[in-house]
Order: structure tokens, then C-alpha cells, then sequence
């Protein structure tokens, strides 16, 4: 029977990898384009306002209220990739001292804050990046193994492991269903 005790820390340099790995191999359309669609709409009315005002018809409000929700889609493009990242550092010590057991038949994974035991059949995708193992339950919570916390023979024996009970390719090719989010 495997069994594989890892300890490890995410750090705010994991959280930019998972974040560049959801956004390009794993998000559906619109969340991975929002924030630029926010952005770019956003610019578009701000320039369309003043148009409005400055060469079409400066004696009315119109344009203002076009500056302004121009200037507010792109503060909501730019806060809501910014937030995230905040709050993972605001929030950092509850990524600290992980402890993770691996075994033929659950992982665990234990916190100063709580225990998680999931059996492998409750993972439906997992994805790779340089220095991470990504894991996807239905409900769309990801759990995040950084590959340093992992001896190299323990690493090669977790992703056979992986590979066989989930028994599916990584989340870059089998994607869950798109209707579901």
C-alpha cells in the first residue's frame, strides 16, 4: 500500500503560477476574457463619452455618465484581477505548514484551521504546470500541491497514481462540461 506524507507552504509565487495556469489551460471563455472584455468595453465608452462632450453636444450630462461607467469598467477590470491576489496575501497563513498524506485510497490534507479527506474518485481533473499539481472536485474548488513538497521518487509515484485513479488526462484536454459554469 503507498502511502506519501508531504509537508509544504504555498507561497504568493505559487498562487501567480495556479492563476497563469487556470487562465490558460483551464477556464472556460468568459473567465478567462472578463476582465479584458471589462477593460477594453470599458475604455470604449470613457473615449465615446468624451466625443460626446467635447465635440457632439457639450451643453448636455450624456457624456458625463458615459466617462464615468467607461472609468468604472475599467476600475472593475483591473480590481477584480487585483483582489484575488490581495486577498492571498492578506490571507497567506492559511496556506502555511500543510501537511498532505497520500495514500492507494484518499488524500488528505491538514491545516492549523481544518482537515480535508477526500477519496480519488471525488477529484474529477487535476493539471500540471513547472511546479504544480493542480487537483478539481465537482463543485470547482481547486487544490494546490506544489512538486517541491514531494521527494523526486514520491513525485514520479503520486502522478502514476494520479494518472490511474482519476483515470482521465490533465484538465488542459478533458475540461469538465462548459455548461455547468
Amino acid at each position: 500500500m503507498l502511502t506519501i506524507k508531504i509537508h509544504y507552504s504555498l507561497t504568493v509565487e505559487d498562487y501567480l503560477e495556479y492563476q497563469e495556469l487556470y487562465l490558460t489551460r483551464i477556464a472556460g471563455f468568459w473567465q478567462k476574457y472578463h476582465y479584458r472584455i471589462f477593460v477594453i468595453f470599458g475604455i470604449i465608452v470613457f473615449v465615446a463619452g468624451i466625443n460626446w462632450i467635447f465635440f457632439e453636444h457639450r451643453h448636455t450630462y450624456r457624456g458625463w455618465v458615459s466617462i464615468l461607467g467607461g472609468m468604472y469598467l475599467v476600475f472593475v477590470g483591473v480590481w477584480g484581477r487585483w483582489k484575488w491576489r490581495r486577498w492571498f496575501r492578506k490571507n497567506a497563513h492559511l496556506y502555511q505548514n500543510l501537511e498532505g498524506e497520500i495514500t492507494d485510497e484518499d488524500l488528505t490534507v491538514r491545516s492549523r484551521t481544518e482537515d480535508t479527506r477526500a477519496k480519488w474518485g471525488h477529484y474529477s481533473g487535476f493539471a500540471e504546470s513547472r511546479n504544480l499539481i493542480i487537483l478539481l472536485d465537482p463543485q470547482g474548488n481547486w487544490l494546490i500541491l506544489p512538486m517541491r513538497a514531494f521527494e523526486p521518487a514520491d513525485l514520479e509515484s503520486f502522478l502514476k497514481l494520479l494518472h490511474t485513479k482519476l483515470d482521465i488526462s490533465p484538465a488542459g484536454t478533458n475540461r469538465p462540461s462548459e455548461a455547468s459554469g
